[in-house]
């Protein structure tokens, strides 16, 4: 684990996650219709989850699945890499770090859940589509409270150094 948080606390390697990450940000986008793409919904239910598989022909749902498994998976890992390195070096505390950890595993769960449902495309399983529809809204809402913590931590680091510089200057005087 020290070794990581060592990888994590270089900024050069937090670049490489960030042009990896938009990479594969590039990559997800193209690969498939951003509305009929599940991972993007939030708190879908089984007719909206099956009504927007319905839009995508066999070779279609093929090719969701490959992209599940060759760049979502590893997105995923990428992604949390980047995530858990700037909220180290964001609030300098490594256990913000499981924030990231927890948005990965709510998107790992999701994927498996998802490969589930189109495996059994066209047959349709209520089940499994609510099983995924709670791993998508939870991955969302971690998402949304990743972001705050990011734009909170960046909004009190400026605001704190401004803080130290202004009782520097007033001690020097």
């Amino acid at each position: 684990m020290k070794l990581l948080f060592q990888f994590l606390s270089k900024w050069g390697n937090l670049l490489l996650l960030f042009c990896l990450f938009l990479l594969f940000n590039i990559l997800l986008s193209s690969f498939l219709p951003k509305e009929y793409v599940l991972d993007l919904m939030f708190a879908y239910s089984s007719e909206e989850a099956y009504a927007a598989l319905g839009h995508l022909n066999p070779s279609q749902i093929h090719r969701y699945k490959i992209g599940i498994w060759i760049l979502d998976m590893p997105y995923l890992g990428i992604y949390c890499l980047l995530f858990s390195g700037l909220m180290i070096q964001i609030w300098k505390n490594h256990t913000t770090a499981w924030l990231p950890v927890a948005v990965a595993a709510m998107d790992l769960f999701e994927n498996l859940s998802v490969l589930r449902i189109l495996g059994l495309y066209p047959r349709q399983n209520e089940i499994w589509t609510a099983i995924a529809s709670f791993f998508s809204t939870s991955k969302w809402v971690l998402v949304g409270v990743l972001i705050f913590a990011l734009v909170f931590g960046l909004i009190f680091s400026v605001f704190s150094k401004r803080n130290f510089f202004e009782k520097s200057t007033e001690a020097r005087i």
